[in-house]
């Protein structure tokens, strides 16, 4: 019972810790419009200082994976924590214009790479394979809950409060986080002290987690070109039909919060239902279902608000559920000491290609004005999920995940 308890303890710490430091990942989009007007900048620099943020994260997350596999992940997850809130806090505080925005969004992204993972590689170490995709579920969902917050207290307070006033409220959020996580005391990991070698690496390496890997880059084509991108999208056609700009960003920003928050729900159900009916058809309900949204939602903001509003909240429950589920089946398919290492590299190459979706987005509706060809390019992305999971199914190795259910 003691065990049971601490466990969840741990969850339920780190999953509120990830939450407070996970409002920074969307803060600049829940401000883009009126950053937009102060600074003068592009949909497609936006963009790319979203993207900035996404490089952050890859150039760090696989150094602090594989060190979360030699020492103990709470203490990587504190430090990530401080670097990416004293990094927003600077962004409030000092950011004017294009170029401090990339480099703070930046350092921002780097600290945020010390967070999600080695959350993720402590929780694999502390709870057995029989609960460990409904663990990691509730976890994401705090990511989810987290990353939609920001965007929906902007749509809440943007009438109250200015744009620099949110980061700081959002960033001192990820102070309180880091310091959630190290007040429990250190938590007790057997982490294996082993050097990092090619052989280690050719194993995560193999066909089947590259196969798997190949279906988590088109989910998160998907998903971190959506996330970013919907409040604004949402903003523009409530000014298209007519609303005022501060009532547009108001019930735009709500409707994208809310639409990135009932993500949550979805991790959870995710998590639960591939612990009992299998890893791979948990995760084709949700992509094929997300891929539908993608190559609907955009053409349907000058035919009906409602309309676009209710499509908008079911993509966000669809295009983030089997996140938990690819992680959770990465962490099956490899040997318990290069989790850490299987899970860097599976963010590297899902994150990877999140550093150009936004960009390509933006530039897309500069380009053709056309948000629906912008969003059916996530969805054509995205189709390579589906094909590489069908061919992952063939595989002998893809009974090792959840328990032998596919």
């Amino acid at each position: 019972m003691d065990e049971y308890l601490n466990r969840n303890r741990l969850l339920w710490t780190l999953s509120v810790a990830q939450f407070m430091v996970m409002q920074i990942w969307y803060n600049f989009s829940a401000v883009l419009s009126p950053l937009k007007q102060a600074w003068n900048i592009t949909n497609f620099q936006a963009g790319v200082i979203i993207s900035t943020f996404q490089l952050g994260y890859v150039i760090a997350v696989f150094f602090f994976s594989v060190l979360s596999d030699r020492h103990n992940p709470q203490k990587i997850f504190i430090f990530g924590a401080l670097v990416t809130g004293i990094s927003s806090l600077l962004f409030a505080f000092c950011a004017n214009g294009f170029y401090s925005a990339l480099l703070l969004r930046t350092l921002a992204g780097i600290g945020m790479g010390g967070v999600y993972v080695p959350g993720m590689r402590l929780l694999a170490g502390v709870f057995p394979p029989e609960s460990r995709g409904k663990a990691i579920g509730f976890y994401v969902g705090s990511l989810v809950v987290g990353s939609g917050a920001s965007l929906l207290l902007s749509g809440i307070l943007v009438k109250i409060i200015s744009w620099a006033t949110l980061i700081t409220i959002t960033s001192l959020g990820a102070l309180f986080g880091a310091f959630l996580v190290y007040q429990m005391g250190e938590v007790p990991l057997n982490a294996v002290k082993v050097e990092l070698s090619w052989g280690q690496v050719k194993k995560v390496l193999s066909r089947p987690n590259l196969l798997l890997n190949l279906g988590y880059m088109g989910h998160m084509w998907e998903l971190y070109a959506m996330w970013p991108w919907i409040a604004p999208f949402l903003v523009a056609m409530f000014k298209f039909h007519g609303y005022s700009t501060q009532d547009a960003q108001m019930y735009g920003n709500i409707i994208g919060g809310l639409s990135v928050i009932i993500g949550s729900i979805a991790t959870w159900t995710g998590g639960f239902f591939s612990d009992r009916k299998g890893r791979i058809k948990s995760i084709l309900v949700f992509l094929v279902g997300s891929i539908f949204c993608s190559f609907i939602i955009g053409w349907m903001s000058e035919w009906s608000i409602y309309a676009a509003s209710a499509i908008a909240i079911l993509y966000g429950f669809l295009v983030i559920g089997d996140s938990p589920i690819f992680s959770t089946a990465i962490t099956e398919l490899v040997d318990s000491e290069v989790t850490g290492l299987a899970l860097g590299i599976q963010s590297v190459m899902g994150f990877g290609v999140t550093i150009i979706a936004p960009g390509v987005f933006g530039y897309l509706v500069d380009k053709t004005h056309s948000w629906g060809i912008a969003f059916a390019s996530l969805g054509i992305g995205a189709l390579i999920g589906p094909l590489a999971l069908l061919s992952l199914r063939k595989l002998p190795e893809s009974y090792r995940m959840a328990e032998g259910k596919q």
